[in-house]
């Protein structure tokens, strides 16, 4: 009952309210007045544009860092008066000596892994980061090992 109670209250006011807006909504639109348009005048005033200030900074301070004075770069580029031509280099072609690769020696569990590489004919025990006959050894794994020979990079896999 008590539910029943607040719906008697609420339903009337909820109704008042949607009326209300009806009303507004339709009062607006129903206008069956005229208007009259009225001539308006328009005064065009012009505008008065002042000009910027220029100005410049100037940079011939002491740089806080460096504690150098400021040293203007001349961009003034010299005529070549002769035209030497320089021959192209031929470049040799980088023979790599014979490299197998023949396994890690050490336990695969190690931080420290050392690595079985043939080097023309001489077996050599390395690490990464070492250097042998010219043959730097930069990273590795079980089936291969990344080798620098004069500046060039190199994959060798495992040779069985």
């Amino acid at each position: 009952m008590k539910n029943k109670k607040n719906i008697y209250i609420l339903l009337p006011v909820v109704l008042f309210i949607w009326g209300a807006v009806m009303y507004q909504f339709f009062s607006f639109a129903n206008t069956k007045e005229t208007q009259q348009l009225t001539s308006t005048e328009f005064q065009i005033k012009t505008l008065t544009i002042t000009e910027r200030d220029t100005f410049s900074i100037n940079v011939n301070y002491r740089d806080p860092f460096l504690g150098k004075m400021f040293a203007p770069q001349n961009n003034v580029t010299s005529k070549k008066t002769s035209k030497t031509r320089k021959e192209p280099q031929i470049e040799e072609p980088l023979i790599w000596p014979p490299i197998l690769y023949k396994g890690i020696v050490s336990d695969t569990k190690d931080k420290i892994k050392i690595y079985m590489l043939i080097i023309g004919g001489k077996t050599c025990l390395m690490k990464k980061g070492e250097t042998e006959n010219e043959v730097f050894l930069k990273e590795g794994d079980r089936e291969s090992v990344y080798v620098k020979y004069k500046g060039n990079l190199n994959l060798i896999m495992l040779a069985e």
